[in-house]
């Protein structure tokens, strides 16, 4: 199977708010020899204010991002054409099943596309972050980790990188953390087979199914602040609301401690937490499940006679605490599903909490072959109001003079609403891009680094300064702008 090597750099952290704005693919073969290179860039999205730590990150200037050719639009149909023509493929990142990933799904949600793309259609899917904390932990001569200024092991790919001497020439930049990742990658499968095939054997969703499931023992791996944790575990019960989520045993507790107890009682045990009897299990985030024969080595499993551990688990298939557990979970998910209801959530929020009805989803890959005077007249097709307000979002970024009037002046007051709020949000606010970008001065005032950073803060200045006019509640009669190579040269003059 071929590997695809991904990374993303970002307008922020937010995967619901925030945008692509570098996307390195590499498509190697199974020997790790490239087959092909994907290298894009996006200009800025007009109702997305970037965070100035992450330009500073990146190295990006605003007036770059809006003299960029492509589009958002255009870059993720040109990512999605890429994964099409090269499946099957495993997919791989560095920290990108909690970051990278999560920014895929919503770009080809939002864009009409398909999300689940790295795990479905004969795709897999790993993590490289997770490949080098187990190889550390069961071998740390396999590559150097530093550790950081508080005595906590780091596993930063830049500093991955220099300390085992293939430096990133460019870091933060999307294609060359695409081949440090392939680096990685490469010592790991190279000097310890046994671990590189326990990470492989969990890409595979069946694989790991069994191993939690028909084992009678397994060992999972987790790095919680720096440091390595082993937990020798027991299947429980598969969660009886979401799919593909398990709730194990741990064993170097005594179930005797729970099955006397009345239901009250173990309630308050399960909902408290105090003592962990009981880990959740998800699988699509990969977990690093190994042989129990690692976890029995470490404390404090070592400590407990296997014949024991065997009664335990007999204790618990012959109890009735599963089923009392069962009640438990499906109560927690009624909880939480009625409070998440109760919260007044954006569109762009939705991914997984509603499906898009099957009229819809036999039209939306049309949208793109529309021409871009008829695309509203086609989005008013869609019964799902998310799917209408996402074609007006596309609209309104690429060709915003297109839209009718009331459709660019409700779009217009409803990003001027977002933007403008003073309370906390999960997306970046005028407000709060004016306190980073004072917090960021200050930080670096009195260092080498304040003169790198001026120009750069120059222009972010400038840009929500006009982002304030533009978005401001008291501009009543809005005018179509293209965020372009022209309002860089109004803004920046260049």
């Amino acid at each position: 199977m071929n590997l695809i090597i991904y990374d993303f750099e970002t307008s922020g952290r937010s995967a619901r708010y925030d945008q692509i704005l570098q996307a390195g693919i590499i498509l190697y073969d199974k020997n790790l020899v490239e087959i092909k290179q994907l290298n894009l860039k996006s200009k800025l999205n007009a109702d997305v204010i970037p965070s100035i730590n992450a330009l500073n990150v990146n190295k990006i200037y605003l007036s770059n991002l809006l003299k960029e050719k492509k589009t958002s639009f255009e870059i993720i149909q040109e990512m999605n054409d890429f994964f099409e023509k090269n499946r099957p493929s495993m997919f791989l990142g560095y920290n990108s099943i909690n970051f990278d990933e999560e920014f895929l799904r919503q770009g080809l949600w939002e864009n009409f596309l398909y999300p689940y793309v790295t795990t479905t259609r004969d795709n897999k899917r790993g993590d490289v972050l997770n490949l080098v904390r187990m190889a550390h932990a069961q071998n740390p001569d396999i590559m150097k980790i530093i550790q950081d200024d508080d005595g906590k092991l780091s596993f930063k790919l830049e500093n991955i990188s220099k300390e085992n001497n293939f430096n990133i020439l460019q870091s933060h930049e999307a294609i060359s953390d695409v081949i440090a990742t392939k680096k990685v990658f490469e010592i790991v499968k190279k000097n310890a087979q046994d671990i590189y095939k326990d990470f492989i054997d969990n890409t595979d969703k069946k694989k790991l199914i069994e191993k939690i499931k028909f084992n009678k023992f397994f060992c999972l791996h987790a790095n919680y602040y720096g440091k390595h944790f082993f937990y020798l575990l027991t299947h429980l019960i598969d969660h009886p609301v979401y799919n593909d989520n398990f709730l194990v045993f741990d064993l170097k507790h005594d179930p005797r401690d729970l099955i006397n107890l009345t239901n009250q009682e173990l309630s308050e045990v399960f909902f408290s937490g105090k003592k962990k009897y009981f880990r959740k299990i998800k699988i699509n985030k990969q977990p690093s499940i190994l042989s129990d024969k690692i976890a029995l080595s470490k404390s404090p499993y070592d400590e407990i006679k296997v014949e024991e551990l065997v009664e335990r688990k007999k204790i618990i298939e012959e109890s009735d605490l599963k089923n009392r557990i069962e009640k438990l979970l499906v109560r927690e998910a009624e909880n939480f599903e009625e409070s998440r209801s109760q919260l007044q959530e954006n569109e762009e929020e939705t991914i997984y909490k509603e499906n898009i009805n099957n009229f819809d989803r036999s039209i939306m890959g049309r949208f793109y072959s529309t021409e871009w005077d008829k695309k509203w007249e086609f989005a008013e097709k869609f019964k799902d109001k998310r799917l209408r307000y996402f074609a007006a979002k596309h609209i309104f970024r690429c060709n915003p003079y297109l839209l009718p009037t009331k459709v660019f002046r409700y779009f217009h007051e409803k990003i001027s609403e977002r933007l403008s709020s003073i309370e906390s949000q999960n997306f970046m606010t005028i407000p709060a891009a004016m306190e980073e970008a004072d917090n960021l001065l200050l930080k670096y005032e009195n260092s080498d680094k304040s003169i790198d950073l001026k120009n750069q803060l120059e222009e972010y200045d400038i840009y929500i300064n006009f982002l304030n006019n533009y978005y401001n509640n008291k501009n009543i009669n809005p005018k179509p702008i293209c965020f372009d190579e022209n309002l860089s040269i109004k803004l920046f003059g260049k």
